[in-house]
Formats: structure tokens, sequence, C-alpha cells
């Protein structure tokens, strides 16, 4: 039984869909720009033991949408995760990030760690732009010529000119495959993008583009006294030295590497990485 629940923060309204009872976990969903949904499914069997909190981040998914000329940083989806936690009179939480979420998380830890109890990072967004370019470039170098070419032939047709949502979806889930070892995961999880969604996902990277362009957050984060959890999937394009180098600057993290397993280890290692979250979480 899920509770859906609209809260306001300056703005914008920000989406929430929460689940479950106990002691507060608080997801954060990958992007810039993305939605919380792909992440219930794989983590709802936590429900049974702590009250798992989902939201759209600012411009995201069922949140409000953001204007093209609005100023946004990275700091504003830190602020939010503190405002959304008073908002929903939690004393202190635990936050699981994958990629995107990731970043934010290690930042919350550094800004507002008084009120966190754990965090765990899946797959986390690289700490510096190097090795962000560095993924892109494994993406890239990972995509056959058959799909390069499928993708060129996609774009003739200036799919997002015409709100073709189908080409869309096909060419989202073309540049998905070098995030995934199993491929057959991907043709089981293939994406379902309305132009809304693409539209609100297209503004808020255009607006972080900037900010992202060029940025190192790990020596920021050094020492940051939280208990962590880091997974990382072996095959995931994000180098590994990414993941490692959060938990050497986090002194009271581990580290632990998924074989065989690209960018969403709760998808392609579900019953493993749930094994080890809720062992940390017990711990």
């Amino acid at each position: 039984m899920s509770n859906v629940k609209d809260i306001r923060i300056e703005d914008n309204v920000i989406f929430t869909k929460k689940m479950g009872s106990g002691e507060p976990i608080i997801f954060l969903h990958g992007g810039p720009g993305l939605s919380h949904d792909y992440l219930v499914q794989p983590f709802e069997q936590l429900s049974s033991k702590y009250e798992l909190i989902f939201f759209d981040q600012r411009g995201s998914g069922a949140s409000s949408a953001l204007g093209p000329d609005q100023t946004i940083c990275i700091d504003d989806f830190v602020t939010d995760i503190e405002t959304l936690r008073k908002s929903l009179k939690l004393s202190d939480i635990t936050l699981i990030g994958h990629s995107w979420g990731g970043l934010l998380a290690v930042l919350y830890a550094k800004k507002f760690g008084s009120s966190l109890r754990k965090m765990i990072l899946i797959d986390p967004a690289p700490g510096n732009s190097s090795l962000d370019n560095a993924g892109r470039s494994i993406m890239r170098g990972r995509l056959s010529v058959e799909d390069i070419e499928e993708i060129n032939s996609i774009m003739k047709n200036k799919p997002f000119e015409t709100q073709d949502v189908g080409a869309i979806n096909r060419f989202i889930q073309i540049n998905d495959k070098p995030r995934f070892f199993d491929q057959s995961y991907l043709s089981r999880n293939k994406p379902t993008f309305t132009f809304e969604m693409i539209v609100k996902l297209q503004t808020v990277s255009g607006l972080l583009n900037e900010e992202l362009d060029d940025y190192d957050i790990y020596h920021t984060i050094q020492g940051v006294d939280i208990k962590t959890l880091v997974i990382h999937g072996d095959y995931d394009p994000i180098p590994v030295e990414s993941s490692k180098k959060y938990s050497e600057m986090l002194p009271r993290s581990k580290f632990q590497l998924m074989d065989d397993c690209g960018h969403f280890p709760f998808i392609e290692k579900k019953k493993e990485t749930l094994m080890s979250i809720e062992d940390f979480l017990t711990e």
C-alpha cells in the first residue's frame, strides 16, 4: 500500500510516494532529470521492515516542470532533500542514491550529515568531470556499428521535433545498452518515457550542463563521517576507480564490487544487492 503526496518546496511541487513502515529510507534517483519509477519495484520488498520514500527531484518526473530560463544548481537539489526531510517530520534518515542520486547523497552528507543515519551509494555518478567523461567514452566505445547506424537513422527523422515518443524511447534504449552486462535485461526493461518526461529531462540536464562540465567533489567530502556502503557493478561504464575514490574519502565506508553487472545492480544482481543492503542496514 503506497501513499502519494505532493510537497511544495519554494515554487516547486515535488511528487512523493511512501510505502511500508519503520525507519525511513529516502531514495535518490538518477539523471539529472529522470524519475523515481525505476527504483520502486526492485526495492519494494524492503517496505516490510522500513518506510520507503521515493520522490521525483525538482523539475523531474511527476514533479512540476522547470522553465528553460530558470537558474538552478546542484546545491538546490541537495537542499531539497533536507527540506523534504523536514516536511515529512523525520528526525533522521537513511539515503539510497543511484547514479546522479549517489552524488547528491554524498553532498547531502557533507552539508546535512547530522540528519543522516547511513547512506548507500549504488554506482554513484563520478565525483569529477574527468571520470565522468571517461565513462561517457566507454559508453560510446561499446556501441556497435549497427547501434550507431540505427541511432543515426532515428535522428534523421528529428523525433524530438516531431514528438515521436516511440522513436525517442528506442533511441534511449539503444544508448542504454552499454550500461548492461546482460543484454536480456535491457529488452525486458524497455523505456516508457512520455514526451512530457523527455522535455523535463532535457530541461533539467540543460540547466545543469555548465556546472557539470567541470567539477570535482572528492576533496570536499574527504572525512565525512557517515556509515556508508558503496556498491559498483564491474561492467558499469562509470570507471570503478570513481566509486573506490568515494570509499577512500569516506572513512566509515565499505566498498562492494558486483561481478558481471552493469549500472543497475538492483536489476541485474537484485538478490545479491538487496542482501548486501539489508545486512548493512541491520549492522
